[in-house]
């Protein structure tokens, strides 16, 4: 019975642990070419961060851009996303370290045709 239980406890560990390291892809800048005015130009600037704990478990690190790049996207609205900029920090805390990435777009307005 103990054995069962130590088992299960192990394999939910481990698939929790699995599952921490799994990660969004992030496509930065531009889906598709479109026209725009260069002159209606608006920067977003997002911030998400997330922490290591003890090397081993990542708590919402790993989907960092995805979140930031889906919050410029949404604020951005219709315009035009492009010159995409990142950065990335990290402190060390007593427990693991904490991660940051700044993520800074342009964003451009659809031309106005007369």
């Amino acid at each position: 019975m103990i054995a069962r239980v130590a088992r299960a406890l192990t394999v939910t560990f481990v698939v929790v642990a699995l599952a921490a390291c799994a990660g969004t892809p992030a496509a930065l800048g531009p889906r598709e070419p479109v026209a725009y005015d260069a002159s209606d130009r608006i920067d977003y600037s997002v911030t998400e961060c997330g922490a290591q704990v003890l090397i081993l478990l990542p708590i919402m690190t790993n989907n960092r851009v995805a979140r930031a790049m889906a919050l410029i996207e949404k604020r951005a609205g219709d315009r035009y996303v492009a010159g995409v900029r990142l950065r990335e920090r990290w402190t060390w805390l007593v427990f693991g370290e904490f991660y940051c990435t700044d993520v800074i777009a342009a964003t451009y307005g659809r031309p106005i045709h007369p």
